[in-house]
């Protein structure tokens, strides 16, 4: 083997825009320790939990994996039109299941939190880099749709945007046809749909495919930053198994960040559809996507994953994470 295919290509630089509850916790952990990545800096929106609690589970968890050098951008602290609903008895009442990131961690050293708002912080980073940056948003799409209203070309000036959020054929984990992220801020959603400001969507019907029992944490170290983990997933599969019936939990959001860059192969199948969302008063049918025949842009949508080969790969790369220095 020569030494130019020894070499391993440049890490990838993302922004990920999250709303940090449980399973966003775990993506951001994997993404800041990932040597694949370049973490560029973390947008937070309002979603799982209020934004002052976004923001600190951010920061805190960026500093246990001695990546306080981050940026987080606090963003958006309501959706665009509607009144803003969090998820306490999803992911406990800061984000975080059984634990609470409080406290002061001064020997951690502190987060860059930048006074710049998210949707001009992501407008910012893709004028200078244009065709460089990958954002993968994990929670309601108000951040994006902002930026797009303010005229960024999230659509060709990104190299990729990608969301987990909607369902397709999928039972819906918000009202029957509709998935979390699209419901709570329909309007977000649309905008980006109807602007083409999103390349790639993994929607239920691929995330589901994968459930976490607690069994599989059994592989994490002896950590304190371990015991955190364990302790809000404990939350999350309690959750999971009095509303969907299962012996553990859908990890939405690590899912995806290591399906669509870390091991795209995991993807076992998508389509490409023209999508748009319901933004109707109906809270039945607003956040359900729908397929749309107005002539906007089409995206792809993943909907399978390798079960066993995304379990192991999550472990394997939390194991990591939580291994960490700072930890």
């Amino acid at each position: 083997m020569d030494a130019e295919a020894a070499t391993p290509p440049p890490a990838r630089p993302l922004i990920l825009d999250v709303d940090t509850g449980i399973d966003d916790m775990i993506a951001l952990l994997i993404a800041a320790t990932s040597p694949e990545i370049n973490l560029r800096g973390v947008t937070c929106v309002a979603g799982n939990v209020e934004i002052h609690h976004v923001a600190r589970n951010t920061g805190k968890l960026l500093r246990m994996v001695g990546r306080g050098d981050v940026p987080v951008s606090i963003g958006a602290a309501r959706p665009l039109q509607r009144r803003l609903r969090t998820a306490p008895d999803t992911h406990g009442p800061t984000g975080t299941g059984y634990v609470e990131l409080r406290g002061e961690d001064r020997q951690l050293g502190t987060t860059e939190y930048t006074a710049i708002p998210a949707s001009r912080y992501l407008g910012a980073h893709v004028s200078r880099h244009p065709g460089e940056v990958t954002v993968v948003a994990l929670g309601p799409l108000t951040n994006l749709a902002a930026a797009t209203q303010q005229g960024v070309d999230l659509a060709g000036a990104t190299r990729e945007v990608i969301w987990m959020g909607g369902t397709l054929e999928e039972r819906g984990n918000t009202t029957e046809t509709g998935e979390w992220n699209a419901c709570v801020d329909p309007e977000a959603a649309e905008i980006c749909l109807k602007a083409g400001s999103i390349h790639r969507i993994f929607p239920l019907d691929a995330t589901q495919d994968v459930v976490f029992a607690m069994d599989d944490l059994a592989a994490l170290p002896d950590t304190h930053l371990a015991g955190i983990v364990r302790d809000a997933v404990r939350f999350y599969v309690g959750f999971h198994q009095q509303a969907d019936g299962i012996n553990g939990a859908y990890l939405h959001d690590p899912v995806v960040l290591i399906a669509s860059l870390l091991r795209p192969d995991l993807v076992t199948e998508q389509v490409t559809e023209t999508l748009a969302c319901d933004t109707s008063s109906d809270p039945y049918l607003a956040g359900s996507l729908y397929r749309s025949e107005d002539g906007r842009p089409t995206t792809s949508v993943a909907v399978a994953i390798d079960p066993d080969g995304m379990k192991a790969e999550l472990i394997a790369r939390l194991g990591r994470a939580v291994s960490a220095p700072y930890s």
